[in-house]
């Protein structure tokens, strides 16, 4: 990951800000207009490849994005089945492209691909 970009999540106002470490706004994604579309972030982390992934977490889906805002892939759908999930929060990014996803309301935590 590059060591010169902080990024910001907001949720009141779904936006992802990304900043110098300076403090300079470089870029913001998720904000109207853009196409990154989520309902409401509630966690996100960044792959080796520097692609963003969000919990969205009334959407009941995990979303990856390019550092651009581009859209790559979405996983899972909501359902109380292995595979659904259920109000999305925690997320980690596990070696050999393994997504760990913790749902509020199954209480659980599962294990994804991300290739």
């Amino acid at each position: 990951l590059t060591a010169d970009e902080v990024y910001v999540l907001c949720d009141d106002n779904p936006c992802l800000h990304v900043f110098s470490h300076a403090g300079e706004r470089l870029r913001s994604l998720l904000s109207s207009g853009h196409q990154m579309q989520v309902t409401n972030p509630y966690f996100f982390c960044l792959d080796a490849a520097e692609n963003i992934i969000i919990s969205d977490f009334l959407a009941d889906r995990i979303q990856i994005f390019s550092k651009e805002g581009n859209f790559i892939q979405t996983i899972g759908e909501e359902g109380q089945q292995p595979g659904m999930l259920c109000l999305p929060k925690g997320i980690a990014l596990m070696e050999q492209l393994s997504l760990v996803v913790v749902s509020q309301n199954k209480n659980s935590l599962q294990i994804f691909s991300c290739q």
